[in-house]
C-alpha cells in the first residue's frame, strides 16, 4: 500500500500543479485543509454512487465495479494524506480477499452485504463532513481533526469490506490501481475534462483484473 500512497501523492501533485496549486502546501494549510477534505469527500461519494448504480444494473462482482472500487481508493488515499495517515497506520488489509457468496448481494461467511456496506460508507462520509463543522447556521465551529481521522480510518474498513464483497484481492487492487494511475497521468497530459471524457481508456484495466 505504501507504493500506492506514494504514487497518489505524485498524481495529486502533478494534477494540482497544472492549475497552479501546490499539493503539499495546500493540504497542510489550516485554512485549506478542510476545503480539500470536502473536495475529496465529494469525489469519493460520487465514485460510491457510480459503484451503486453499477451493482443495481449488473449485480455484484463486475469488472467495472472493481474498477469503481479502485477509483474510490484514489480519493481515500488522498484523504489519508490530508489527515496525516500513512500506509503503515492503516487497519489490516486481511479483509481484502476473496469471499465465498451464496447469492448476489450477501457474503454470509463474513457477515457482509453490499447494501449494508454502502450505507455504512455513506454514514462514514457524513461523519467526515461533520468534522468540518459545515453547518453555518449552528453555533460553534472549527475543524475537528481527530474526528476527521477517525472517519477516514472507518472508510478504510469499508473499503476492505467492499473488496471482500467483490472478491477483489489485494494483488488485483494493486494491478488495477497501477493501470489507472498511468491513465490518470495521461488524461492530465491530454487536458482531460468533464465535457470530453470517455471511459474507453478504462477498458484496458479489465485485463489487469483477470491476471492470475
Amino acid at each position: 500500500m505504501k507504493q500506492i500512497f506514494d504514487l497518489q501523492w505524485k498524481l495529486n501533485t502533478y494534477t494540482l500543479n497544472k492549475i497552479g496549486i501546490d499539493y503539499r502546501a495546500t493540504i497542510t494549510d489550516p485554512q485549506q485543509k478542510p476545503l480539500w477534505i470536502d473536495n475529496y469527500r465529494k469525489a469519493l461519494s460520487a465514485e460510491l454512487a457510480e459503484l451503486t448504480r453499477e451493482v443495481k444494473e449488473f449485480g455484484i462482482g463486475t469488472d467495472n465495479g472493481k474498477i469503481e472500487i479502485v477509483d474510490m481508493l484514489h480519493f481515500l488515499v488522498s484523504l489519508s494524506h490530508i489527515v496525516g495517515l500513512s500506509a503503515a497506520q492503516l487497519p489490516g488489509a486481511s479483509a481484502c480477499k476473496a469471499v465465498e457468496k451464496t447469492d448476489q448481494q450477501t457474503a454470509p461467511k463474513h457477515g457482509l452485504s453490499f447494501d449494508a456496506t454502502v450505507i455504512s460508507t455513506f454514514l462514514n462520509l457524513d461523519d467526515l463532513q461533520n468534522s468540518l463543522k459545515w453547518k453555518w447556521w449552528a453555533r460553534g465551529g472549527g475543524f475537528d481533526s481527530a474526528r476527521a481521522t477517525r472517519a477516514v480510518m472507518d472508510l478504510w474498513d469499508r473499503f476492505y469490506e467492499l473488496c471482500a464483497v467483490f472478491r477483489l484481492e489485494q494483488a488485483q487492487v494493486k494491478r488495477i490501481y497501477l493501470g489507472k494511475n498511468e491513465i490518470n497521468f495521461r488524461r492530465q497530459d491530454e487536458n482531460y475534462n468533464e465535457d470530453t471524457k470517455t471511459e474507453e481508456d478504462n477498458e484496458a484495466l479489465k485485463a489487469a483484473i483477470s491476471q492470475a
